[in-house]
């Protein structure tokens, strides 16, 4: 029989040694922010930071930090960066005037689709019921041919 009178009077702490540290205070993920956030303010100074002659290991690291920056917001207001080819295999940074054209961040969350959706086909359009009805057109995936439907039905489901 094993002895657990060491455990069981107390010797023992019920709390890990190390407890789980989040990713943001990992030693990587803060060495990452503080380049990501000294490439900035290079950025903001500078205009443009050109990385001549990189190799794959320094071109990885670069696009880890660019995406870095991105995902954690450490871009400026109204700015983004951006990236391009330069002199060859050598990359240029520099902060675009605008935001993103596209940015997740600025899709709608309140009322879902940009585009009204019908729930169901309620009195559809008599073309609707032709396409509903010929399998040889608007051939896709059947969630994707009911969603078609639906929009091309409109608003008034």
């Amino acid at each position: 029989m094993i002895d657990d009178s060491a455990v069981a009077g107390g010797s023992e702490s019920a709390v890990p040694a190390s407890p789980w540290t989040p990713y943001s205070e990992r030693p990587i993920a803060r060495a990452r922010r503080a380049k990501a956030q000294e490439l900035i303010e290079r950025l903001v100074t500078e205009g443009r930071v050109r990385i001549t002659d990189p190799d794959d290991d320094e071109v990885t690291e670069w696009r880890r930090l660019l995406n870095y920056a991105k995902r954690h917001g450490l871009e400026p207001a109204g700015k983004r960066i951006e990236k391009a080819t330069h002199g060859g295999p050598g990359l240029e940074l520099f902060l675009a005037a605008s935001p993103h054209p596209n940015p997740r961040s600025q899709r709608s969350k309140v009322g879902g689709d940009p585009f009204p959706v019908p729930p169901r086909l309620g009195n559809p359009h008599p073309i609707v019921i032709a396409l509903k009805g010929d399998e040889r057109r608007l051939v896709m995936p059947s969630a994707l041919r009911r969603r078609s439907l639906l929009l091309l039905q409109g608003p008034g489901g």
